[in-house]
């Protein structure tokens, strides 16, 4: 056994040194690719925005509960960046699937302000019962009227390719043109682009409803600003990769807000 005061041993250190060569790779390749650096840069300002919002003395239980949820998904969208630039891209899936979870549930807060405090005062086994994911998506969709189910489908295939052991789940652990699986880090562009996009639209999600959660809580200008940021830098992002309007008549009324609280200031 090593002596204290001695040095880890030296496989580690050059694990290390691998996965920081491949988080350059991955940096330079997003770098060049505007698409990339849009999705980056939406789940900074989501990022960002829990950051900010997660901090401020909640009003009520319900409010802490939801800024602790997001607490987590910030950790999530964390470690999934940083795994993914690393060359972990089995990894980072498996955490984005815990994002799903959440992002599922905030839905369902949504449509239901009461099931936040019942989900918080759940014990295990009510918990199990109410709040499975499988049993949030069966209220979404039947809430949405949606008869295809692609919450399911979507959930399923986080599981069957990330996040449980499968034999789908070595296509993250292999390059894309086929080979070996690889054991450790390695770069590969196409896996990594594909759960960056991932990333990016459950970012999305969760940074609308976190946002709708603490609304009321952007009244005062560096809250504002961090709120318009999220919220321009996702309706641009949504009108180009999702092909959805973004309203810039609210921008502008609310840039002429911020305008205003900085002059009273």
């Amino acid at each position: 056994m090593p002596a204290p005061g001695g040095k880890i041993p030296k496989n580690m250190a050059r694990l290390n040194e691998g996965e920081e060569y491949i988080r350059k790779q991955s940096i330079a390749v997003i770098e060049a690719d505007v698409e990339l650096l849009n999705h980056v840069e939406l789940i900074e300002a989501v990022m960002d925005h829990i950051d900010f919002f997660a901090k401020r003395d909640a009003v009520d239980l319900d409010q802490e509960t939801i800024q602790l949820l997001g607490a987590r998904i910030f950790n999530d969208l964390g470690s999934a960046f940083g795994q993914l630039t690393r060359g972990y891209y089995q990894l980072a899936a498996a955490t984005l699937r815990d994002i799903m979870e959440i992002v599922y549930l905030w839905g369902w807060f949504d449509r239901d302000p009461s099931k936040i405090t019942e989900w918080r005062e759940s014990d295990d086994k009510k918990r199990r019962q109410i709040f499975a994911p499988v049993k949030v998506r069966e209220f979404l969709d039947n809430f949405d009227n949606f008869k295809e189910r692609k919450r399911g489908a979507a959930y399923k295939l986080f599981c069957e390719y990330a996040a449980h052991a499968t034999l789908h789940g070595f296509a993250l652990m292999r390059p894309t043109g086929g080979g070996q699986v690889v054991m450790g880090p390695f770069f590969d562009a196409p896996l990594m682009k594909a759960v960056l996009q991932e990333m990016a639209q459950l970012a999305a999600q969760a940074g609308n409803y976190f946002s709708g959660f603490l609304d009321k809580n952007a009244e005062d200008v560096p809250a504002l600003e961090v709120w318009l940021r999220r919220y321009v830098v996702t309706g641009e992002w949504a009108e180009k990769y999702l092909g959805r309007s973004h309203d810039r008549q609210f921008v502008a009324e609310m840039e002429a807000r911020l305008l205003q609280l900085k002059t009273k200031a």
